[in-house]
């Protein structure tokens, strides 16, 4: 590491040194410059929102969440953790919780051959909104897919081997180990289990392919395919799709695209063979989301305007968020947004209390 930062101290400063006299630069020196072996990131988050219910009083809540990433080098070996807490006040109903959403030790045999110890958030899967392969991830919420997520405790083992002159560029096997009992995972199962997920990704020519499956020595096994291709350099097309030994399955197909205009598209369909309980959000059979997001509108730098849709198809009810984001220069982000649920009195979307919402993010990041 130490000597591609000379190497790259170098490159800045030789030409420099070579194209004036008032420039000078002793090589010497930097071997007294330190390299650090660690590295940290974060972020803090508030939010404030106001909820009309029906037929009753409306609230406030506001929210609060502090997440710390610090990741210590040492040779072959580097240790990964990640440090949440999170607050919330609900109609004044206060409730704290801290969580360790990753601990975990990755050890490099060479460039080829890893392993992962202890806690860890594998994030599996091409789709923006659901990711039926995802088996070792706990679910998604599709209505804020970019919400961190605690991972589970595991050991892994990762293969990777990168091809030249081949179709073939890239080619990565995982195996993981997931045990699980009352105190140990028991939110993937909550007794004495055993659990192995096997992953092969390939990239063929430009485009992404995994295929996953998982053994339980308890719950149903698993099988999965997903992925992604470039049609164009600005137009993605992605899929998933898993199917278990109980006859359960799911899929999804979707785009991304970004137009000349800066307007990013992201459109998913996805379908489950059976519904599931109604107190979860996205219980039912079919769905179409939608993402529109105009990158600095109207010539405003540092800006941007979205519009997001979730439509259930099965009972055309669905709900709409319009929201508009602006970045300070001191690495704080803002969001501002409104949305409101329509739908028949039984329909999902309008059964729920919320009719409309209003909502203010301010995010730090360091």
């Amino acid at each position: 590491m130490k000597k591609s930062f000379k190497v790259l101290i170098f490159c800045i400063f030789t030409p420099l040194v070579l194209t004036g006299d008032d420039y000078s630069f002793n090589m010497d020196e930097l071997d007294t410059i330190e390299v650090q072996n660690y590295e940290y990131s974060g972020y803090l988050k508030s939010e404030y929102k106001y909820l009309n219910i029906k037929n009753e009083p409306n609230i406030d809540s506001y929210l609060g969440e502090a997440i710390l990433d610090f990741k210590y080098y040492n040779d072959k070996l580097t240790i990964n953790s990640e440090f949440m807490v999170n607050y919330e006040n609900i109609d004044s109903t206060e409730d704290k919780s801290y969580s360790l959403n990753q601990l975990y030790l990755n050890y490099s045999f060479n460039k080829n051959h890893f392993i992962n110890v202890g806690k860890v958030s594998s994030k599996w899967g091409k789709g923006y909104f659901f990711n039926p392969i995802a088996f070792i991830d706990r679910k998604k919420d599709p209505n804020n897919p970019e919400l961190t997520k605690e991972g589970y405790e595991l050991f892994g083992y990762k293969y990777n081997k990168v091809y030249t002159n081949s179709n073939l560029k890239n080619f990565t096997f995982d195996m993981v180990y997931l045990p699980t009992s009352s105190n140990q995972n028991n939110d993937f199962y909550d007794n004495v289990s055993n659990n192995i997920v096997c992953k092969a990704y390939f990239l063929y020519f430009d485009t992404d392919i995994d295929i996953a499956y998982l053994y339980s020595d308890k719950t149903a096994n698993k099988i999965g395919m997903d992925f992604s291709t470039n049609i164009e350099t600005n137009f993605e097309f992605h899929g998933e799709t898993a199917i278990d030994t109980t006859g359960l399955y799911s899929y999804l197909i979707g785009i991304k695209y970004l137009t000349q205009n800066d307007l990013t598209i992201t459109s998913e369909y996805f379908y489950q063979n059976e519904t599931l309980n109604q107190t979860e959000p996205f219980w039912d059979n079919r769905y179409f989301l939608n993402k529109f997001s105009q990158k600095e509108p109207f010539d405003i730098l540092y800006s941007s305007l979205y519009y997001k849709n979730s439509l259930n198809i099965n009972d055309k009810s669905y709900q709409n968020t319009l929201g508009v984001t602006y970045s300070f220069n001191n690495n704080i982000d803002t969001d501002i947004s409104v949305g409101n649920n329509y739908g028949k009195e039984l329909s999902e979307y309008g059964s729920k209390r919320v009719s409309k919402f209003f909502s203010f993010e301010m995010k730090w990041s360091f």
